[in-house]
């Protein structure tokens, strides 16, 4: 599962500007959403951007953002932070709207970090507090204990990419009647199918892949 997908997404969005604002907007679809409509809502989104219906609440300054800032924040996770650094990625992905320490650690795993994503399931299945790594707000961001606690969740995750991300596969599929392949593949959507022949796989230990430096909008 993991080493089966995480390769190729993250190979597509170290590539590509604007697969990466793909992969940044298929984690903010997928907050308090059924996963298994996530093709639905990613095609909804490349159909009418802005007017898609499924950017409600918070999701449309997440966009906005995206689509404003997208391509920077891209370069400085490529050019910037190291592969063995993902406490540096996830305070990067962190200045979306709406990425907390969870889904911000969720981007970073399918870019090739190796670090999960504690989102319920996973910490229902772990038994840890619900509360350990929340968000509370754009504004503790800024602190110090934010940074404080992003170490911490790299701590409790690093070195956990596949594991965590297998596992999550396998209790989505059994609620969707779908094998944990299956789920994992369904990441796939962020990386284009034309562009997905072409690729390289990633190779997780290190990053050697000079990007295209697109600024193609989303």
């Amino acid at each position: 599962m993991y080493h089966s997908h995480v390769p190729l997404i993250a190979a597509g969005m170290r590539q590509s500007g604007r697969v990466f604002k793909r992969g940044v907007l298929f984690a903010i679809l997928s907050v308090r959403s059924q996963f298994v409509r996530i093709d639905e809502q990613m095609n909804d989104l490349t159909k009418f951007g802005a007017d898609s219906r499924d950017l409600w609440g918070w999701k449309r300054d997440s966009y906005s953002f995206v689509v404003d800032h997208g391509d920077e924040l891209w370069r400085t996770l490529i050019r910037h932070v190291p592969i063995d650094r993902p406490d540096l990625a996830i305070v990067a992905l962190s200045r979306v709207p709406g990425l907390g320490i969870v889904k911000a650690a969720f981007v970073a795993q399918y870019m090739g970090w190796d670090v999960g994503c504690l989102d319920t399931r996973n910490i229902n299945r772990l038994g840890l507090s619900p509360r350990a790594y929340r968000t509370d707000g754009a504004s503790c961001k800024a602190m110090p204990a934010f940074r404080r606690k992003v170490d911490r969740y790299v701590t409790e995750t690093g070195g956990k990419a596949q594991e965590l991300w297998d596992a999550w596969c396998r209790d989505v599929a059994v609620v969707y009647r779908k094998t944990p392949e299956e789920i994992s593949a369904m990441h796939l959507l962020i990386v284009p199918p034309a562009m997905r022949a072409r690729l390289t796989p990633f190779p997780l230990s290190h990053v050697n892949l000079a990007p295209d430096n697109s600024d193609a909008p989303f």
